[in-house]
Formats: structure tokens, C-alpha cells, sequence
């Protein structure tokens, strides 16, 4: 039993020479509640190796306490203290901190869907040569694991098409997203892009510049990540400068698309303030209590920033959504912006006010329905 112990351990010493390492960075803000899951699912990969960077920011509860208890039981697992408040800030401590050749996002209110989910993401980067590897999701919602779009809906269309893009980035949403994908730190590190402090959706500006600079992607189809419903988390709260948020993220896009010199990528941009602008409406007619005349004003500040002005009449035109293949999403587009610049406010409130009620906006949102 002891030689076969011996044999089998040398077995995967063996299988693991050569591989890269991999470094799993986890921004943690007050997540005792379900941060050890999170650790438990990167503890158990079976990739080697594998180390642990979790980057506690300004936490007001426990997380430091279980951080610290892995750090001491786990040579692997390593704690910083980032006193910059913001999820931005501690993913970019968590990759200045970093060696390994590849780089793993999660939430810490999140999890790893098996052991498997890492290695499935670095087979895909080497066997396809790619800069990112993305994988499906589950969205678990009050318990329940729920499927969620899959990225197969635009994965195997061109690249530089419109198609791709609107869908990637909007419709289905899946390249948004730093968590359930593996990144190649060499990219990273040669197109110096890391997070702009934001107060939402830094993610989406890390990917659109990711994209924008040319990454290759490699698509699986397997699921390896849950992402969970946490009506605490940041994303899921309202936000009172969630328009300047977005507006910097637009503005931001912009720079990085006329750098480029690939004025294709300018629906991009367009897109972006189109989406901002209806999903903050419908938040500030659900926080404000179902007030049209809240979602009126929130509408009347979009309209008010010069890019905005731009973007709307764009859309309008038809210019980038032409090449977008779905009906529903290219009237919803056009009706939007042509309602925009004819200050069609009062239509549009009552439109959002519909969506809500009805819970229209929820089959819109690449999360789906909430049960």
C-alpha cells in the first residue's frame, strides 16, 4: 500500500511539471458570510500550481479573521490589506502581487463550480493560443442554482463583427465579466491595462479595453463558475452616481477606441450609454418609488453630457446597429435614441414603468428572471 501511496504521488508531481502557475485573486469587503466557500472551491483545484491572493478592503466584520486562518494553514494562500476603499483598487493590488503566469478573478461572495474549473480554463488558453478563456455560468438566486445565457449565443461568431460585440458585451453580457475566465498575465502586463476606480462596472471598462487591444479569446462550453444573487453586493445596490460612473466608463471607452484607430468599435461606446442610461431610469423609478418625475430628471441628465448627445443620434441613424442581427434588440435601440433626441422624456418613463411592472426588464438582463 505504502509503494502504491509513493506511485501515485509521484504520478501527479510528474503531471504537474510544466505547468504555469496560476494566481487566484479575491477582493474581500465584509464577506464572512460565504467568503470560506469561495476558498474552499480554490483550495480544492485540482490544477497545480496554484496560489491564493486574497485582498482584504476595509472590512467591518470577520473577513479578516477567516483570511488569516488560511493564510496560516495554507502556504499557498497569501493576505494583503489594501486601504484604498474599492474593488478596483484591490484587484489591482492583488495583480501587482502576483507571479503567476495566469490570472483568476472571483467574487468572494461567489464560488468555483468544481475541481476541474481552473485546469478547463488553462487547457483553453494554451490549446487555442489565446489571451482569455472564458467558460459558462450558473446564477444562483435565494439558493437555487438557475442556467444563465450561455456565450455560445455569440462565441462562434467573427470576432470584429457588430454581432459579436453588442452581444459579448450587452445583450448576453458574458465578456463583462473578470470572474469565470482565466486571463494570460503576459497580455495584461504588455497592454498595461489594469482597473479604473469606479464605483460600479470597472469590470466591463477592464474587458472593453482588454478587447479593444486585441485579446484572442477561447470559449468552453463548460460550467465553472456560480455566480450568486447578493442583494448586499455592490452591484446589486442603488448607486446615486451611477450615471457619472457610467459616463466615465463611456468617455474612457472612447479614448481607447480612437487610440486604436478602429473607429468600428464606436457602436461600443454607443452601446454603452444606451444600456446605462435605460437600466439606471428603471433603478431610479424602483429607489425613488415608482416616481416619474425621478425617472424623467435621471433620463434629462444623460441627455445633458455631450457624448450622450452624440451617441443617441448614432443610434438613431442606424449606423452601427445595421450589422445587429436580432429585430427586438434593434427597434428597441432605435426607438430609444430617436425618443432621446426628441426629449421624448415623459414616453420613456412610462415605457421603463411598463418594463417593471411587468418585470419585462428582468427577460432583458443576462441574469434572467430572479426565481
Amino acid at each position: 500500500m505504502e509503494r502504491i501511496m509513493e506511485t501515485c504521488e509521484k504520478d501527479w508531481k510528474e503531471s504537474i511539471q510544466g505547468h504555469k502557475k496560476v494566481s487566484v485573486i479575491i477582493p474581500v469587503c465584509n464577506a464572512e458570510k460565504y467568503l470560506t466557500e469561495a476558498i474552499e472551491s480554490v483550495i480544492g483545484q485540482e490544477y497545480q500550481p496554484l496560489e491564493l491572493l486574497l485582498v482584504e478592503n476595509m472590512s467591518q466584520d470577520c473577513s479578516m479573521d477567516i483570511c488569516r486562518e488560511y493564510e496560516e494553514n495554507y502556504e499557498n494562500v497569501h493576505v494583503y490589506e489594501e486601504k484604498k476603499a474599492g474593488c478596483a483598487y484591490a484587484r489591482n493590488r492583488g495583480m501587482e502581487e502576483a507571479d503567476g503566469e495566469y490570472i483568476v478573478f472571483l467574487d468572494a461572495d461567489d464560488y468555483l463550480k468544481d475541481s476541474a474549473s481552473i485546469g478547463k480554463w488553462i487547457d483553453a488558453l494554451e490549446r487555442e493560443h489565446a489571451d482569455i478563456a472564458i467558460g459558462n455560468y450558473e446564477r444562483m438566486w435565494d439558493g437555487k442554482l438557475l442556467p444563465a445565457a450561455s456565450h455560445e449565443a455569440f462565441s462562434r461568431e467573427d470576432r470584429e463583427s457588430e454581432e459579436f460585440r453588442f452581444q459579448g458585451f450587452f445583450s448576453t453580457g458574458t465578456l463583462s465579466y473578470v470572474w469565470g475566465r482565466a486571463y494570460r498575465s503576459s497580455f495584461l502586463k504588455r497592454q498595461n491595462i489594469h482597473f479604473y476606480n469606479c464605483s460600479y462596472a470597472e469590470d466591463k471598462l477592464f474587458n472593453m479595453e482588454s478587447y479593444i487591444k486585441q485579446a484572442r479569446y477561447a470559449f468552453i462550453n463548460d460550467i465553472g463558475y456560480v455566480y450568486r444573487r447578493n442583494e448586499a453586493s455592490i452591484s446589486n445596490r442603488y448607486k446615486p452616481d451611477s450615471c457619472e460612473c457610467w459616463l466615465k466608463i463611456a468617455h474612457r471607452t472612447e479614448a481607447e477606441v480612437w487610440k486604436s484607430q478602429n473607429h468600428a468599435y464606436a457602436g461600443m461606446v454607443c452601446y454603452t450609454i444606451a444600456f446605462a442610461a435605460f437600466f439606471d431610469a428603471k433603478m431610479e423609478y424602483v429607489e425613488k418609488k415608482k416616481s416619474l418625475q425621478a425617472t424623467i430628471a435621471l433620463l434629462k441628465k444623460y441627455k445633458a453630457d455631450e457624448l450622450t448627445g452624440r451617441c443617441f443620434k448614432n443610434l438613431a441613424h442606424g449606423k452601427q446597429i445595421k450589422e445587429i442581427h436580432s429585430r427586438m434588440w434593434k427597434l428597441m435601440l432605435e426607438g430609444f435614441a430617436f425618443a432621446m433626441n426628441r426629449k421624448w422624456y415623459r414616453c420613456l418613463a412610462l415605457m421603463i414603468k411598463f418594463l417593471v411592472d411587468l418585470r419585462i426588464d428582468e427577460r432583458l438582463s443576462d441574469t434572467g428572471l430572479r426565481e
